[in-house]
């Protein structure tokens, strides 16, 4: 397939800018790179007409293609029933190889419904490595392709070999990377080609519903310099917290400033205060976190998604029947004459992450008006409780909607003990 038109318009146009400065030639670069194909093609089309193995296959890979273009990778190869994909080259992100791991996931979501549409069972499988590869124009004057050379592209060809089908599986480097935010499987060594040692696996099972930090390393803890003046401030608003004053407190800064940091010295300093008292049986929890994504700026209301599934004590993967715990869980703790109007609403909302609410008005006036209601009550009702902070991270990134609710929400410090902590980068241009 022509895969123009698979790519979103904005994409193209920041690949075509790519290509005119020079970023497409060869260079070295961490890529992440994915490498997806159909397990058993080559006996199913035996058994097929060439047309309408033509026909099926043409529709595999826009199944496959898609997601790839969702999280802003680029397509590299197309070959015979697979493809190969690049995060990184000539798009970089921060977040590159969790855009790799979620395209391979939302691959495999894909094919989940292809043979009942098609009449024919294809299950794709995905390998995923990240490492230094030179990337750029390879071949001659009679064929040339954009590609990547090294050994990290053949560890993720080998990843892809050794899955099973319908899974993503993803190599050490890879999963370092991205462990604290997905739910995954150690699979032991495996053996490659090449190397005399076997090379460590992972299956990924899905995202994981409350995230874990992907700054700094597990277990270490350097000691916080030159910050004491904000580490001042930010223990007298947890001193105040505590005595019943709520506030708003914004840590602004850019990339590697320690902002992350200063909230992990928060959470220490609330974790290490006493119990608080009269809180009522089965309470709600007195820390929640949400984070922006880079990748998901235009869909609404991503951190309060995120807050709410917090607020529940809800764990484990994404999915419908997790939502519906998730609003049960939040719903039974609200006064009985709020319960109704906010099972009603926030079903609609958590389900927008599922996809199962179909095409929601996010800004219907009707619509807005129930969540806004709905959500500050449950504010409203955690407040009451007892002292909790509330963190809003990478806001440069939150969707507008997610801003405009929040801000509805921040006039309650005036006679509740909530903190919000909103934490973003100095980005006039981004959607936050």
């Amino acid at each position: 397939p022509a895969l123009h038109q698979f790519i979103p318009s904005d994409l193209l146009a920041k690949l075509e800018q790519s290509r005119r400065s020079g970023a497409m030639e060869g260079e070295r670069r961490i890529v992440t790179m994915l490498f997806c194909d159909i397990k058993g093609s080559t006996e199913a089309a035996q058994h097929l007409d060439p047309e309408v193995w033509t026909e099926l296959i043409n529709a595999a890979f826009e199944q496959m293609i898609r997601p790839v273009y969702d999280y802003e990778g680029t397509v590299a190869r197309l070959m015979g029933d697979g493809i190969l994909a690049f995060f990184g080259a000539p798009l970089a992100h921060e977040d590159d190889p969790q855009r790799a791991v979620l395209a391979g996931l939302d691959i495999l979501k894909g094919f989940q419904s292809f043979g009942e549409r098609h009449g024919t069972p294809v299950v794709p499988r995905i390998g995923i490595n990240t490492g230094l590869v030179v990337v750029g124009a390879v071949g001659s004057d009679l064929r040339m392709e954009y590609t990547a050379m090294g050994d990290a592209i053949n560890l993720a060809a080998r990843m892809e070999q050794t899955a099973l089908p319908g899974t993503v599986q993803v190599a050490e480097e890879t999963y370092r990377l991205v462990a604290p935010l997905f739910e995954m499987e150690a699979l032991g060594g495996i053996g490659v080609k090449g190397r005399l040692e076997p090379v460590r696996a992972w299956r990924v099972l899905g995202s994981k519903l409350q995230p874990g930090r992907l700054r700094g390393f597990d277990g270490l803890s350097a000691p916080v310099v030159g910050r004491q003046r904000e580490i001042g401030l930010l223990t007298q608003a947890v001193a105040d917290l505590r005595v019943g004053r709520g506030q708003v407190i914004t840590l602004i800064g850019e990339a590697g400033l320690g902002k992350s940091r200063l909230v992990a010295e928060v959470k220490a300093m609330w974790e290490a205060g006493q119990a608080i008292p009269d809180v009522p049986q089965n309470p709600w929890p007195r820390w929640c976190e949400s984070q922006g994504i880079s990748y998901d700026t235009s869909n609404p209301y991503v951190q309060f998604q995120q807050q709410l599934r917090c607020l529940s004590g809800g764990a484990g993967q994404e999915g419908v029947g997790e939502n519906q715990r998730s609003l049960e869980r939040i719903v039974d703790r609200l006064p009985p004459d709020q319960q109704s109007g906010a099972r009603a609403v926030l079903g609609r909302l958590l389900a927008l992450s599922s996809g199962q609410a179909g095409p929601l008005l996010a800004d219907g006036e009707t619509f807005r008006g129930e969540l806004y209601q709905a959500v500050r009550h449950i504010w409203q009702t955690w407040g009451q409780e007892g002292p909790a902070i509330c963190v809003f991270d990478d806001l440069h990134w939150a969707d507008a909607a997610s801003v405009d609710l929040l801000l509805h929400l921040l006039p309650l410090t005036e006679t509740l003990p909530l903190l919000f902590l909103c934490v973003f980068r100095p980005d006039r241009h981004a959607p936050g």
